[in-house]
Order: C-alpha cells, then sequence, then structure tokens
C-alpha cells in the first residue's frame, strides 16, 4: 500500500532518506513534465526539476501542513521556473500564448532531435502535440500536460494546483474540445502521444 504524503514528510524529517526518494519518485515526472513546457528545453528541465527537489528537501520542515504538500510543491516548481527565466533574461511573465508558434516548434523540434535521432514519426507526432498545445490557455495546456505527459490523475492534479477534481476534469474536458475545433480527426487519432478522449 502506498504511503501518503503526510506518511513520506513524517518519515522524511524523521531522517528517513528513502522516504524522500519515495517522495521524488511520486512527482518527479509531473514537475519535470510541467518544468519542460515553461521553459520549453527538456535537459534544461531535468536540471530545474532536480533543483526543485532539492529546494524541497531543504525547505520541508517549514512546511506547515504535510497534508498540502502537492499545492507547496507547485509553488516551489513556479518559483525555480521564474529564477531560471530572469537568470537567462528571458521575461518571467511572458506564456507559451505569448511565444511564437515558430518557436514553440523549432524548441520541441530541437529538444526531440537530441533525444530520438532517426524517429521521424514520433517526431512528427511531437510537433503535432506541441502546436495543439500551443492553442490552448495556460490553465488548460497545465493539466493536459499533467494528466497526459505527468501520468496524473485528476485527483492528484487538483492537489498539485489547489483546485477541485471536477474542475481539472472541466479544464481537460474543456481542452478536448479545443482541440478538436482546431484539428481535423484523423491529425488527432494519428497523433498518440495524447488520448484525446475520456
Amino acid at each position: 500500500m502506498k504511503k501518503s504524503d503526510a506518511e513520506l514528510i513524517d518519515e522524511i524529517l524523521s531522517g528517513d532518506e528513502d522516504a524522500f526518494s519515495a517522495l521524488v519518485q511520486k512527482y518527479q515526472k509531473s514537475v519535470h513534465a510541467l518544468v519542460w513546457r515553461k521553459i520549453g528545453d527538456f535537459h534544461i528541465a531535468e536540471e530545474i526539476t532536480q533543483d526543485t527537489f532539492l529546494q524541497v528537501y531543504k525547505k520541508l520542515p517549514t512546511l506547515k501542513n504535510p497534508r498540502q504538500f502537492a499545492g507547496w510543491l507547485y509553488v516551489i516548481v513556479n518559483r525555480q521556473c521564474i529564477a531560471w527565466l530572469r537568470k537567462n533574461n528571458i521575461q518571467a511573465e511572458q506564456s507559451l500564448e505569448a511565444t511564437s508558434q515558430e518557436t514553440l516548434e523549432e524548441t520541441a523540434y530541437a529538444c526531440f532531435v537530441s533525444e530520438k535521432r532517426g524517429e521521424t514519426e514520433v517526431e512528427r507526432r511531437r510537433e503535432v502535440v506541441d502546436r495543439l498545445l500551443g492553442k490552448l490557455p495556460e490553465s488548460e495546456r497545465t493539466v493536459v500536460i499533467l494528466h497526459y505527459l505527468g501520468e496524473m490523475s485528476c485527483d492528484a492534479i487538483g492537489k498539485f494546483l489547489g483546485v477541485s477534481p471536477n474542475t481539472v476534469k472541466s479544464r481537460l474536458s474543456r481542452a478536448r474540445n479545443r482541440l478538436r475545433e482546431n484539428e481535423s480527426p484523423n491529425v488527432l487519432f494519428k497523433t498518440q502521444c495524447f488520448s484525446f478522449g475520456m
């Protein structure tokens, strides 16, 4: 049986390093997916993810309510991304919506090629997904990323973002509908990176 965040945090604060590894493993994929989408570079996202968990480890004793860990983690992730953007002279308030479509596609393409050279079909799907995600408002894009790339449930996303699971489901539904309106069904069904059905 999996332990709750609060149980793991109790064990971490008692000196159990394995409990911290379990906590990292539980959230690492989601944090990386979120950072990757905000920063646009797979490898830099890995570094920021590591830095995020280093901050979590250092600041964990200051967390007043361990049951609110996911929301607290989300705040740290956001701050780490903003700090990286500022450090690298990129306007922190610039969202992906304000970034040109060409820049998004080039960044996604470069990341993909470095990871998966020679797999042109997968590369094409990645570009389609990035283009589709670029059409979504930030709130919808975030839940789509956490659900499909981060493999989080609606309940987990709700805790992570500090919203109800119904709000998450509503945003996912709106995102799917918006994507259906913008793309032909053949493109969506061939793009197997996401399953846009319920």
